[in-house]
């Protein structure tokens, strides 16, 4: 019950087959065959979108390696581990070469949540100074929704370095301007500025 109230807390449920095309889902099956499972959580506001890859939702593999599941939580930044266990939790128990960032999340008392940040050497301390602290229930999914956002543009920058991190909005930029030179005669002339009409707001 209460990871699930954790979860509701970090977004809404969707259906991955209603999801259009503007809903970013990180690459998660859209079709009616629900490779990835049939819902995921979401959660934007004006300027993010964000999708979780929660593995209880995720459809289970035939196999004990559950290489699905992998492709798409192996090979994120920051992950985010609920544990009911009392035992302290290290990041060299994740195998794999993308675990920059673990947030471990663990019940204490009825009210209370444990929430502690693991990062790899080379990853800056992101968000909070403290990084272990016991947060109320009603602050827990905000807060850590926070460190996991603050925490991927931390953990982008380790990997990739200043100069090769690029936020979306560059990202998108840099494709109105691919756009610019491909399809509109004389756009790459310097002199000439042409005035695109841009809606970058995300609409669901």
């Amino acid at each position: 019950a209460e990871y699930e109230a954790f979860l509701r807390g970090l977004g809404t449920y969707r259906t991955l087959a209603d999801c259009s095309d503007v809903i970013f889902t990180g690459g998660l099956d859209r079709s009616p065959l629900c490779r990835d499972g049939q819902m995921a959580l979401f959660w934007r506001n004006r300027l993010v979108q964000c999708v979780f890859f929660v593995g209880t939702l995720m459809t289970n593999d035939a196999g004990v390696e559950q290489v699905n599941k992998k492709r798409f939580i192996g090979n994120t930044y920051v992950k985010v581990i609920y544990s009911d266990s009392q035992q302290p939790f290290a990041l060299s128990s994740l195998s794999g070469q993308f675990n920059l960032v673990v947030v471990v999340v663990a019940p204490t008392t009825r009210d209370f949540f444990r929430v502690t940040v693991l990062r790899a050497p080379e990853v800056k301390l992101a968000g909070p100074r403290m990084t272990t602290m016991l947060v109320p229930k009603k602050s827990l999914s905000t807060l850590v929704r926070r460190i996991m956002i603050d925490a991927d543009i931390t953990a982008m920058i380790a990997r990739n370095g200043e100069l090769g991190y690029s936020s979306n909005w560059q990202e998108r930029l840099k494709h109105v301007r691919q756009i610019q030179r491909r399809y509109i005669p004389g756009a790459a002339t310097p002199a000439k500025k042409i005035k695109l009409e841009c809606d970058f707001e995300p609409k669901v």
